[in-house]
């Protein structure tokens, strides 16, 4: 929940409807496959997040050697503190004015999901958290595949892979390694490719921004200006 809400009515599991007033921060966990109901009387500000049940496994494999997920959804009006500051993070990169960043919200579903199997599986074994970067040969094959890939949607999983650990140690290391989250450094990949285009081509900022990998040429101009301080218009007018 992003607000408080009153006189949730919901049933998890079973017929027992319950109510009760959700305060901002609270969680609802729905596994997959039990049915579930929920009214209320009054606009509601919630992030719902939907994770696929072989997605879940995985990750609970790759992270916590976890075979099978068997999710405890928590009593009805638990607050998470936690969950409630990556949805709000969430929230803020889904309805601001620039075009939402997909390896950056890959990231926090990546945190989320893995928060949820933390603190919701049963059996859990606590893992140890990570520590220090990634190995040079790790890194030096990430950075190898984004700077090949930089134009392309990326997502967690994959760039994982290439480093050979879970994706939410890659998150973590990768910061360490490169002193940056994975979508910043994508960004400016992508922020470098524009400007040597920009300087060195009369290619239309239009078609700059397409072949760059961003989604049009008014997401390159917000991007640009928030990380570099200019637009695609006054780099080009200054060269």
């Amino acid at each position: 929940m992003l607000a408080p809400t009153r006189s949730l009515r919901a049933s998890l599991g079973s017929d027992r409807i319950s109510e009760y007033d959700a305060p901002i921060g609270a969680i609802a966990v729905n596994p997959a496959g039990v049915d579930s109901s929920l009214a209320w009387s009054e606009t509601r500000r919630n992030l719902v997040i939907a994770i696929p049940p072989e997605v879940l496994s995985e990750l609970a494999l790759q992270e916590f050697d976890l075979a099978k997920v068997e999710l405890q959804p928590p009593a009805f009006g638990t607050v998470d503190p936690t969950a409630l500051g990556i949805a709000q993070r969430i929230s803020v990169e889904l309805t601001g004015k620039a075009t939402p960043n997909e390896l950056y919200l890959d990231s926090l579903v990546t945190l989320f999901s893995t928060h949820l199997l933390r603190t919701y599986a049963s059996h859990m074994k606590q893992p140890q958290p990570p520590r220090g970067g990634l190995s040079a040969k790790s890194a030096r094959r990430v950075e190898e595949y984004l700077r090949e890939h930089f134009t392309e949607k990326v997502h967690v999983a994959e760039l994982a892979a290439v480093a050979g650990i879970s994706p939410n140690h890659f998150i973590v290391r990768f910061a360490v390694t490169f002193g940056m989250p994975p979508h910043r450094y994508l960004i400016n990949l992508r922020l470098d490719f524009t400007e040597k285009l920009l300087v060195e081509s009369e290619m239309p900022i239009a078609e700059v921004a397409y072949v760059a990998g961003f989604s049009d040429q008014s997401h390159l101009a917000t991007t640009m200006k928030r990380y570099r301080g200019r637009t695609p218009k006054e780099l080009r007018f200054e060269r």
